[in-house]
C-alpha cells in the first residue's frame, strides 16, 4: 500500500468513528427523551384518572405519586442507583411510619386503574435507573444470565459414578450397624 492509500483509510477510520460517535450520542440522547416522554404518559394518565373522578385530588395516594412523579420528570438525567438509595432513605425518614401505614393502606383500597398508573410508574423509574447505572445494567445481565445457567444446570441428568455408590452403600451400611455395636458394647461393659 502506498502512503496516499494509508493516508486516506485513516481519514476513513476517523470520519467512521465520528460519524459513529454522533450516531451513539443521537440515540442515547432519543433514549433519554424516550424516558421522559412515558414518564409524561404516566402522569397524563394519572391526572386523566382524576379528571373522571377515579381518584380525588385531596387523596394522598395523588399527592404523593404525583409529587413523585413531577420530581422524577425534573429530576430523570440524575437518576441513578446512588441517588435512588439516597432519595429512599430521604423520603424514608421524611414519611413516619404512620404516614408510610396510611399511604399503604390508601393505596390497597384505591381503584384498580390507580395501581396499574403507580406500577407504571414504578417500571419506568427502573427502566431509568437501569439505563443510568451502567452498572446496574451488568449486574441484572449477570444475575440473568447466571438464573438461566443454574436452571440449564438443574435440568441436565445426574451423573452416578461408582465412587458415590460406594460411599452411599457405606453410610446405609454404617448407620444400620452403629445400633448392633452399642448393644454389643452394653453386653461386653457393663455399667
Amino acid at each position: 500500500m502506498t502512503s496516499q492509500q494509508v493516508g486516506l483509510l485513516a481519514i476513513q477510520l476517523v470520519m467512521s468513528l465520528g460519524v459513529l460517535s454522533f450516531l451513539g450520542v443521537l440515540l442515547l440522547h432519543n433514549h433519554e427523551s424516550k424516558q421522559k416522554y412515558r414518564l409524561f404518559a404516566v402522569r397524563d394518565r394519572f391526572l386523566f384518572l382524576v379528571a373522571t373522578n377515579v381518584v380525588s385530588e385531596k387523596d394522598m395516594v395523588f399527592k404523593v405519586f404525583y409529587r413523585a412523579m413531577n420530581t422524577y420528570i425534573r429530576e430523570l438525567d440524575s437518576v441513578t442507583i446512588v441517588s435512588y438509595m439516597r432519595a429512599s432513605i430521604a423520603v424514608k425518614t421524611e414519611l413516619e411510619k404512620e404516614n408510610q401505614q396510611r399511604l399503604s393502606d390508601a393505596l390497597q383500597r384505591a381503584d384498580p386503574e390507580v395501581h396499574a398508573v403507580v406500577n407504571e410508574f414504578f417500571h419506568a423509574v427502573m427502566d431509568a435507573l437501569r439505563y443510568n447505572s451502567p452498572m446496574l445494567s451488568v449486574l441484572l445481565a449477570l444475575a440473568h444470565h447466571c438464573t438461566r445457567l443454574w436452571a440449564f444446570l438443574r435440568k441436565l441428568p445426574r451423573v452416578q459414578l461408582p465412587i458415590y455408590e460406594t460411599y452411599r452403600y457405606y453410610e446405609k451400611t454404617r448407620v444400620s450397624t452403629i445400633p448392633v455395636a452399642r448393644s454389643i458394647d452394653k453386653d461386653l461393659c457393663p455399667a
